[in-house]
């Protein structure tokens, strides 16, 4: 068996970076795509040289002459060459006796570079140089160099022109190595290219049509497979038909009572979701649905309506699953509240759970004597056995994989609703989350006062002392936020949380002892202690990196000053910007820079003039992609442009085709190929 180095006829160190970047293969070779295109389909004399977009020109010319000029330390080589016309240019090659050498009088080259001109004559200083012919075999080593050009990234020091000469030696090789995994048909449905002509117009494309229609299939198969996966696991979910709350049950009344009793009243918007969601639990399918709502907005009380739903109607239990200890336990403390005056027991379960304990609580979730557990993903990988799990709350939902997710299958296929503070643009929602039905709460609670945002120049929040320390006589909280943990020689100029919190010890003197710091290198007791004492008053301003950003509830707190600010995405600013305001006093965030231009100051401008989250998402998804968005949850799938993501007419066309598939062909029956294709890109997700 020939060996990647021997097809390629490369080096033992260039393969050697292939195969460890997954490039193992032939195969693998011809899925590295380009990154990007140069048109490359004129070739112009240098009489009549037109630049493009990047001010790059294409010539031919002769080589006549060629001179070796050392200066001042450089290796330079320069070399006259003639177009067709008989009119004179000139390549200098700097410090490069390798490419130098290449390069030989007489012969014919593409010159591709950055012109400029002197006295009537061209100069390119390091252009790519390309030869015509292959000079052992007489053949034209990429044939009509006048074409639309590959440009591929380096890696690692392979250069993109290795890679334009070795793809194109085992382009050939498309037609035996891959196979068409989706059904005739359905190209034809959909006007989709087959998938050989699809890889031979992603490396060459014939036209910008063709070339568009190559990246078009790709970004159909990426996002199909997502959908697929989607519908394929809400299939299996809802595979068992459960019997469901009877609708005329007087009892349902119940729920009416329980939301007069509470202690503020509820928003329209929350009235909905509830509604929608008991309608989903009376369906004979489980419930699978994805709630956004904006920091402070009252997610949870909605989980909680549902989860006394549940338990009243069919003693039922309900789990919330929060991706943080310091959550888990603020959820625990604000269900208490609500259910422990009714005389329904809750109980927290997390790694920090003593083993006594631990085993004391588990015990009787087993014997159905705690309606309502709260905990981490301890829950799902210890040993819990549950007496009748019927719902199941999962916290901030894209800190969570989708096998944690898939691990409720065994518990019987409760009703689940997935929560996030973190809005997600209605195409994203659609692309990720194909399979559940999306509710949105897009109101707050009556009485919250909208967040002042003020961008400050750097060290101008000095001034802001005399109204910080009158907030905090008030009884009132001061978030200072930094980027970084600890300084870094690339970052020289953010400053990290320890050396901030020196300095605010410095400025504050009067709040001596009343300072605390938190950052994610803490341990979780030291993280929780320390939450603990600012919620309590024992720290009256805290010094933190993002981890804050999720979910802690400080209802005190009213001043956030985020340093650096320009480095954080919208997305990101709004959910730390969403850690204060969380009552009815005014609350203020202050954005700090030194930059007053660029993409990073729009971002803090249009933090000033919103406090809509998906206003925000949005303008994230066009100006960093969808990783600022998603998370963790992204892996593997930010490989779709932000075009695509943001085009919800391709995507529901995807999501249409997904369905036609499954509709056609139930279970992918028929389609081996295609269940390669699946596994390959995903995993076991149809075992």
């Amino acid at each position: 068996m020939t060996t990647l180095k021997e097809q390629l006829k490369t080096t033992g160190k260039y393969s050697t970076i292939l195969e460890n970047n997954g490039i193992k293969s032939i195969k693998e070779l011809l899925q590295y795509f380009p990154r990007s295109y140069e048109d490359r389909s004129f070739i112009q004399p240098l009489s009549e040289l037109v630049l493009n977009e990047k001010g790059i020109a294409t010539t031919k010319g002769k080589i006549i002459e060629k001179k070796f000029s050392p200066r001042r330390g450089r290796k330079v080589y320069e070399y006259t060459f003639t177009d067709e016309q008989g009119q004179l240019g000139q390549i200098s090659i700097f410090n490069s006796g390798y490419l130098a050498s290449k390069i030989k009088e007489g012969e014919r080259y593409i010159i591709i570079g950055k012109p400029f001109f002197k006295g009537g004559k061209a100069f390119f200083n390091q252009p790519e140089i390309i030869p015509t012919t292959d000079t052992s075999e007489g053949q034209s080593i990429i044939p009509n160099m006048g074409r639309i050009y590959p440009i591929y990234s380096e890696l690692y020091g392979i250069r993109p022109a290795w890679f334009v000469e070795k793809i194109w030696t085992v382009l050939d090789k498309i037609e035996d190595l891959f196979d068409e995994h989706l059904p005739i048909e359905f190209l034809k449905e959909y006007n989709l290219l087959g998938v050989k002509e699809t890889l031979k117009n992603i490396h060459f494309p014939e036209n910008y049509d063709l070339q568009k229609a190559a990246l078009q299939r790709i970004f159909f198969d990426r996002l199909l497979r997502v959908q697929l996966h989607s519908l394929l696991q809400k299939e299996e979910y809802e595979k068992k038909s459960l019997k469901r709350f009877d609708e005329s049950d007087p009892r349902r009344e119940i729920i009416k009572t329980f939301i007069d009793k509470l202690p503020f009243t509820l928003t329209n918007a929350q009235k909905k979701v509830v509604k929608n969601c008991i309608e989903s639990i009376h369906d004979k399918k489980p419930m699978m649905a994805l709630l956004q709502g904006d920091v402070g907005s009252g997610k949870t009380i909605v989980a909680a309506i549902i989860a006394y739903y549940m338990y009243t109607l069919k003693n039922k239990q309900s789990i919330f699953v929060a991706p943080l200890e310091v959550l888990a336990n603020q959820h625990h403390k604000t269900l208490a509240k609500l259910f422990l005056p009714l005389g329904i027991r809750n109980e927290l379960l997390t790694g920090s759970t003593p083993k006594s304990e631990k085993e004391r609580i588990k015990n009787d979730i087993r014997e159905g004597r705690i309606p309502i557990i709260i905990g981490t993903h301890a829950l799902l990988q210890e040993d819990v056995g549950f007496h009748d799990l019927g719902f199941v709350v999962i916290d901030e939902q894209h800190k969570f994989g989708v096998r944690q997710r898939a691990v409720f299958k065994k518990f019987g296929n409760p009703d689940i609703l997935q929560m996030s503070a973190t809005p997600i643009p209605r195409s994203m929602a659609l692309a990720f989350f194909g399979e559940f039905d999306v509710h949105i709460i897009d109101e707050l609670p009556k009485g919250r006062q909208p967040i002042s945002t003020k961008i400050i120049s750097e060290n101008e929040y000095i001034k802001l002392k005399p109204r910080i320390l009158s907030k905090i006589n008030e009884g009132q909280k001061v978030f200072v936020v930094t980027p970084l943990v600890e300084e870094s020689e690339k970052l020289e100029e953010v400053k990290a949380a320890t050396s901030e919190y020196r300095e605010i010890q410095e400025i504050f003197p009067e709040l001596k002892g009343k300072i605390g710091l938190i950052h994610g290198k803490m341990n979780s007791k030291d993280k929780e202690e320390t939450m603990t004492k600012f919620k309590n008053g024992n720290y009256c301003l805290l010094v933190s990196t993002t981890v804050i950003e999720v979910g802690v509830d400080i209802p005190e707190a009213t001043i956030m000053i985020i340093k650096n600010s320009e480095r954080f995405g919208l997305s990101q600013l709004h959910q730390l910007r969403g850690r204060i305001g969380r009552s009815d006093i005014k609350s203020y965030c202050f954005l700090e820079t030194k930059k007053k231009t660029g993409d990073s100051y729009k971002r803090l401008q249009a933090m000033e003039e919103t406090n809509d989250g998906f206003k925000l998402a949005e303008l994230d998804l066009k100006n960093r992609g969808p990783g600022e968005i998603l998370g963790t949850m992204q892996s593997g799938q930010t490989d779709i442009p932000i075009e695509i993501l943001s085009d919800l007419k391709f995507i529901e066309k995807v999501q249409e085709g997904a369905k036609w598939l499954l509709e056609h062909y139930p279970k992918l029956k028929g389609l081996d190929k295609l269940k390669i294709y699946l596994e390959e890109k995903i995993g076991d997700i149809l075992a």
